[in-house]
């Protein structure tokens, strides 16, 4: 029986969003070496070094209906993440933002959990499940779009002036990124 000579190649490929942001996707490639040959899993690519990939980050909170208090969150360090209540990776992640949510806020970093479900739905999800961040609905499903989410959990980590710094899923999100967005003294 012949092996197949096939390898797998990620590619980078950064998209410019209508709101100024870039987003990087990966796409395989064929190359020519074994189909068994494990695919290298990306890290979170920063999305530009360029100033202009931005996002407005008062028109894009001033889109989403916030549950509960809506915290200062402009000019700020921002992580925002879009999930579901039924989907158990975005589940799964609560945990970890909500240790994100300890150890940094005083520091500056603000978090979201941005969701399209009902309002009350998600209202007895926490009841049951604490989230210690913001969470906001994007009922419309807008900044979704806007975003191009096509999978969750999805999230961003903004530095204070709205530059894309790291997007991907939110367990992959290092310290030593966070730490680059960090104001540092601590938050007033």
């Amino acid at each position: 029986m012949n092996s197949m000579n096939t390898k797998a190649l990620l590619l980078i490929v950064p998209i410019t969003l209508g709101i100024a942001a870039t987003v990087t996707f990966g796409l395989l490639a064929h190359t020519g070496a074994n189909v068994s040959d494990p695919v290298p899993k990306p890290a979170a690519v920063p999305a530009a070094a360029d100033t202009s990939a931005r996002v407005n980050v008062t028109s894009l909170l001033g889109k989403l209906e916030f549950i509960g208090d809506k915290r200062m969150l402009a000019g700020r360090p921002l992580l925002f993440e879009f999930w579901a209540t039924w989907c158990p990776p975005c589940r799964a992640s609560i945990a970890h933002l909500n240790e994100l949510e300890q150890k940094y806020h005083d520091r500056g970093l603000q978090i979201v959990g941005i969701t399209g479900e009902d309002k009350a739905v998600v209202e007895a999800f926490r009841a049951r499940v604490p989230m210690h961040y913001a969470v906001a609905l994007d009922a419309d499903q807008t900044i979704a779009r806007e975003f191009q989410v096509e999978a969750i959990p999805q999230a961003w980590l903004l530095d204070k002036d709205g530059r894309v710094v790291w997007s991907g899923h939110p367990m992959e999100l290092n310290e030593e990124t966070i730490a680059r967005v960090l104001p540092t003294h601590p938050a007033t």
